[in-house]
């Protein structure tokens, strides 16, 4: 199991980005195309040759080709038959990883980079299809009709001739629904419901007859809303109350909503032409003037400041006004946010040196599924202004894609993405912004040092981070190397580094992280065989523990308690120890992250301990705070294992964890099914896909010896763990533990002049 650590989560802080580019915009529900093409401002830099097939390494050069060809291109064609094809093999790789949201987005992605008109039979690849069933699955689990039926139409064109009838099927059987249950209730309720079911379905169908049924639909919806508003103004007969809050949705939105549907297009004069054939010009002017004369503006001239003008209309519908209830505006900020990635498009093919338009392309593409695409599109726009505020943004907008790859597990997406963002640290490490990025790119490189060192790939860890350490000075990724340092054996470099850390700016920020370097000072000194000596900086994390408790926010209360706990037990205060992780689990009950990495010390300190009691109330608190599987499975199979170990009945927890993760290849279902008794160690470590696995199946397997009273193997299997790559895995940590009990605690008696809470 890899815990979060105290430097992963400072690094991969998402808040960078959002205070930094101040978009909230729900990118994924939209993407953009056809209108009539015009030259750009700015001619870019093709990264790649416009090739039939492209690998995941050429990914994003091959994105950010596609969106500066010129529409309706042969370039544009070659170019978007390669990247549907790839994105789609990317998707259906992630649902069979059971990632269904992360398959969705990527579904998404790919479909909102076609344009109406533009074929995608023979573009999707021989994945395609699949990853389209599989998406349609997902979204009729949502009660999507509207983008179900987007997908099953997509299938008829692209599906194997013998899955047509099926397919047909389900298009008949959503047209029946859509007679039956959408279009009931009063005139204007009725028509706002199939609305919303044509206008999803434009979404992801960029089809003319899609499009089409969309604007006939919302220009039906404005004519009743129309008609009723004028029928209460000569009657004062106030109408039915969900008739009048969908005409007032209709009357406040509607003509916006139809200019969406052309801009996802970036189709400023089809816009146009739609509004003035429903007679919502003048509903436009009045309720949305700016947005009326932007559109207007962009229509008539073509160019890059007048595509900007529109884009700065429409971030704040895509986004969260203050002025509006966040439920009313839900289903229309879907298709704002369409819009406002069209237009983006747009504004970038015209000039892609515009930092304000690829920071917006970049937060997009990052949620379409498309992370390593995000540092390539800004690289001409930094280029164009090396400047403090863009850098910043720009490695904050790379920071943040390759979180979203580490944390979905996927960490060649995030090795991608770092690569790709090189060009970017080249610029921000000049002599010129020295001090000036935040972000800066030292902080790009420990995280990425860091996701490697998860991935228990130490020499690529250990290489980032002494070059980050050399860029920057920073606590954490000093700590990150003496850890490195100390499990190579090599104690006094690894001392050097710690006590280089306490001194640096993070770490006298960070009461947890200074407490955390002390702690692996003195555990380090302690492994040296200075006993004493090892007693100095547990006794200072100690006291400056007691003193950080009450930090401003739970988060911070919940890290200093969780070390806190650490140090006691080190000193042998199993009970203050104990509390200490009370608290830390009472400091942030509604924060899933923050109760898992409680509840992992809690049951790893009594799996060690032998104490089945605390292990099995650790798991119970981990199901009511409903963890997710990747946490549940782990914590199950500790109290599982002790259980063997003890030989004591099981109280059935263990077994509904493991009953409800399926044997579906992933590595959790693998551990679920060991923890069943179905398969034994040998088998789980053949299973065994990466490094980190490996260490973890070692682990497991010489619990399966302890419990059948080989010690001998048990205690090889263990030291393999300890010499092995997974510095970070909680398996290690364990394995060390149990080898050798006497090295978790110096003993007492504690400080005489702490006061013990």
């Amino acid at each position: 199991m890899t815990p979060s650590t105290s430097l992963f989560a400072p690094l991969m802080n998402r808040t960078i980005v959002a205070l930094a580019l101040t978009l909230a915009a729900p990118w994924l529900v939209g993407c953009g195309a056809q209108g009539r093409a015009r030259a750009p401002a700015m001619h870019a830099e093709r990264v790649s040759p416009a090739t039939a097939e492209v690998g995941d390494d050429g990914f994003a050069a091959a994105v950010h080709d596609l969106l500066v060809s010129e529409p309706g291109s042969s370039e544009r064609a070659v170019r978007l038959g390669a990247v549907e094809s790839r994105q789609m093999a990317r998707a259906d790789a992630r649902f069979h990883a059971r990632a269904g949201e992360r398959g969705l987005a990527a579904v998404s992605g790919g479909l909102y980079l076609v344009r109406v008109g533009e074929a995608v039979q023979g573009a999707v690849g021989p994945h395609g299809p699949e990853a389209l069933k599989a998406a349609a699955r997902e979204l009729a689990t949502r009660g999507d009709e509207g983008r179900s039926q987007a997908l099953y139409d997509l299938l008829m064109e692209v599906a194997p001739q013998a899955d047509r009838a099926e397919v047909k099927q389900h298009l008949t059987a959503l047209e029946a629904w859509n007679r039956q249950a959408v279009g009931t209730g009063g005139p204007v309720a009725s028509a706002g419901a199939l609305q919303r079911v044509a206008v999803h379905r434009r979404l992801l169908e960029p089809s003319r007859e899609a499009l089409a049924d969309a604007v006939a639909a919302t220009g039906e919806w404005i004519r009743r809303a129309i008609t009723l508003r004028d029928q209460f103004r000569k009657t004062r007969v106030q109408p039915p109350r969900d008739e009048g809050a969908e005409a007032w949705r209709a009357l406040e939105t509607g003509p916006v909503v139809m200019a969406a549907l052309f801009l996802r297009d970036a189709d400023a004069a089809g816009a146009l032409k739609a509004i003035d054939a429903a007679g919502a010009r003048d509903l436009l002017e009045s309720e949305r003037p700016q947005f009326a004369a932007a559109l207007e503006a962009a229509a008539q001239e073509g160019s890059v400041d007048r595509c900007i003008d529109l884009l700065h209309q429409l971030r704040p519908l895509a986004g969260r006004e203050p002025s509006r209830d966040d439920e009313d505006f839900q289903d229309d900020r879907d298709v704002f946010g369409a819009a406002a990635f069209g237009v983006a498009s747009e504004c970038y093919r015209l000039d892609p040196t515009v930092p304000e338009v690829a920071l917006t392309l970049g937060v997009a593409l990052e949620e379409l599924g498309m992370a390593e695409a995000t540092p390539v599109v800004v690289v001409e726009a930094l280029r164009a202004h090396p400047e403090a505020r863009v850098a910043s943004e720009a490695l904050a907008l790379s920071l943040d894609a390759m979180a979203s790859e580490a944390d979905a597990g996927d960490a060649d997406a995030a090795r991608r993405v770092f690569r790709a963002a090189q060009p970017l640290l080249a610029v921000a490490s000049d002599k010129a912004l020295a001090g000036k990025v935040h972000p800066g790119a030292a902080r790009v490189r420990a995280a990425m040092g860091e996701i490697e060192l998860r991935e228990g790939r130490i020499e690529d860890a250990r290489v980032l981070l002494k070059q980050s350490a050399d860029e920057e000075k920073s606590g954490a990724v000093l700590l990150s190397l003496a850890r490195i340092e100390w499990r190579d054996s090599q104690t006094q470099a690894a001392l050097d580094h710690l006590r280089d850390a306490l001194s640096a700016r993070d770490a006298a920020r960070d009461p947890a992280l200074r407490g955390e370097i002390l702690l692996t000072i003195s555990d380090v000194t302690r492994d040296k065989g200075d006993v004493a000596a090892a007693r100095t900086p547990l006794t200072e994390a100690l006291k400056e523990l007691v003193q950080s408790r009450n930090g401003p926010t739970a988060d911070a209360r919940a890290r200093v308690e969780r070390v806190l706990a650490r140090v006691l037990d080190r000193f042998g205060a199993a009970q203050p120890a104990q509390r200490a992780l009370e608290r830390a689990y009472a400091a942030a009950p509604g924060d899933k992250h923050q109760a898992a990495q409680t509840i992992e010390l809690l049951i790893g300190r009594a799996f060690v301990r032998g104490d089945l009691a605390a292990a099995r109330d650790g798991l119970q608190r981990a199901l009511g705070a409903d963890l997710d599987d990747g946490d549940l499975v782990y914590f199950a199979l500790w109290v599982r294992l002790l259980e063997r170990q003890l030989h004591v009945p099981s109280d059935g927890s263990p077994d509904h964890v493991f009953a409800a993760v399926g044997d579906d290849g992933r590595w959790t279902g693998t551990l679920a099914r060991f923890g069943e008794g179905k398969i034994k160690g040998d088998e789980l470590i053949a299973r065994a896909k990466s490094p980190i696995q490996k260490y973890e199946a070692l682990f497991y397997a010489a619990m399966d010896h302890r419990a059948s009273g080989d010690t001998k193997g048990y205690d090889d299997l263990l030291r393999q763990v300890v010499a092995g790559t997974g510095l970070e895995l909680s398996e290690v940590t364990l394995a060390r533990d149990l080898l050798d009990p006497s090295k978790t605690q110096l003993g007492g008696p504690l400080p005489p002049d702490v006061s013990i809470p």
